[in-house]
């Protein structure tokens, strides 16, 4: 006799082989029923249900509805199981759309600060250049009161111009560190939400390493000598043994026909997953050039954090890496793409003339993504692209771009 029993597992013990408990007897009563599966309930901690059912069955009985009643319960929690995994697959898209409103919000705003810093640095030059006090000795020795008047006026003017500036550089800079925290809160929950769906890949393969292991048995018994000496017991027992074979091989077929299949998805999402031998490729797809410009000088006090790609408008962007892409408008580089790699890194093109797969979420390398153009602070089309390796601050890609790009 062959009995097996699964025992449910928690979160904390699910990177652990699941227990299968085999037991042997003497004696083996034909008929007899194996206890009804138990699916235990979700927990109440946020938790996904546990990845295995509780199945109490002797296989050896001969009873095939117990037998079927089990694998069907192994099938519900296999397929159960395979929805939580999409759904926290879903839930990790969701997490990375605001990541992204974050990251392009902070780069208005950076951009906004590069701009006022400069401003307010003509504010100082002028100050030092123009002191107020010569400013108001011109004002009082003009050669009339209505002369004057004007001079105080347009004084004035000037100061609460200046004023303004500087009101509004820090105001941005007050801005720019509540961004900061709200990126690094949707960040920490993007972070959370990849921990879900890798715990929820655990518990899909738990769920199918249990259903295959029972199959397996089920197999091996149905081919046992204990098999073949309960058929051998009279003719009813022959014909009870035959159809119980014929029922579970038709069950078997169908499970492992299932379990294929989710294989076969299990085996794209890993190539989701991979990491492109190298890094990334070049994110324009056709004839373009470009030269090291990082850090060099931009409008405002800027600098220019990546590398511009010259090519002809309506020339093919394409993903750079295996990832999530996010299209966003930016106000100082009109229509842009933030591009979340499989490999952890974040990627960043902008000046597009257009889009192409919007919403699709998860893109292989070297899908389109959008065409060059000139839109927001361009001059000439290009493709403006940055690199932020681990999601963090931008480092020049030129090197890698030079090593793909054909020029």
């Amino acid at each position: 006799m062959v009995r097996k029993h699964v025992c449910g597992h928690r979160r904390a013990a699910r990177l652990a082989a699941f227990a299968v408990v085999i037991t042997a007897a003497a004696t083996v009563a034909p008929g007899a029923s194996g206890a009804t599966p138990v699916q235990e309930g979700p927990t109440d901690t946020g938790e996904t249900e546990d990845a295995l059912v509780s199945i109490d069955v002797e296989v050896a009985d001969g009873d095939a509805v117990a037998i079927t009643s089990a694998l069907d319960e192994m099938q519900g929690n296999v397929g159960a199981q395979l929805l939580q995994l999409t759904a926290a697959e879903q839930n990790i898209g969701a997490k990375l759309d605001k990541l992204a409103e974050a990251d392009a919000a902070i780069m208005e705003t950076q951009d906004k600060i590069d701009t006022l810093t400069g401003a307010s640095d003509s504010v100082v030059v002028t100050r030092y250049m123009n002191p107020p006090s010569e400013s108001a000795i011109e004002a009082l020795t003009a050669d009339s009161v209505e002369d004057a008047t004007v001079k105080q006026a347009l004084l004035d003017m000037r100061a609460d111009q200046d004023a303004g500036k500087l009101a509004e550089l820090t105001a941005s800079r007050d801005k720019l560190e509540g961004q900061q925290e709200l990126q690094e809160q949707v960040r920490a929950d993007a972070d959370e939400a990849r921990t879900e769906a890798e715990a929820a890949l655990v518990d899909l393969q738990l769920a199918a390493d249990q259903q295959t292991k029972f199959i397996l048995d089920v197999k091996d018994w149905l081919a046992s000598p204990d098999a073949l000496q309960m058929a051998a017991r009279s003719p009813e027992e022959a014909a009870r043994v035959a159809s119980m074979t014929d029922e579970l091989t038709t069950k078997i077929t169908e499970l492992e026909q299932a379990e294929q299949t989710r294989e076969a998805e299990e085996a794209e999402r890993e190539a989701r997953r991979r990491v492109l031998e190298g890094g990334f490729i070049c994110p324009v797809d056709g004839p373009v050039h470009f030269s090291d410009t990082w850090h060099a000088a931009r409008s405002g006090g800027r600098v220019h954090n990546g590398t511009d790609m010259m090519a002809a408008t309506g020339t093919h962007v394409v993903a750079p890496a295996n990832g999530r892409v996010v299209h966003k408008t930016d106000s100082i580089g009109g229509l842009s793409f933030f591009l979340y790699g499989d490999d952890g890194h974040k990627y960043f093109g902008t000046h597009l003339s257009g889009y192409e797969n919007v919403g699709v979420g998860w893109v292989e390398a070297g899908t389109l993504v959008g065409y060059v153009g000139e839109t927001g602070n361009a001059s000439g089309p290009h493709l403006h692209f940055s690199y932020y390796p681990n999601g963090g601050n931008p480092v020049n890609p030129y090197k890698r771009l030079f090593e793909v790009c054909p020029q």
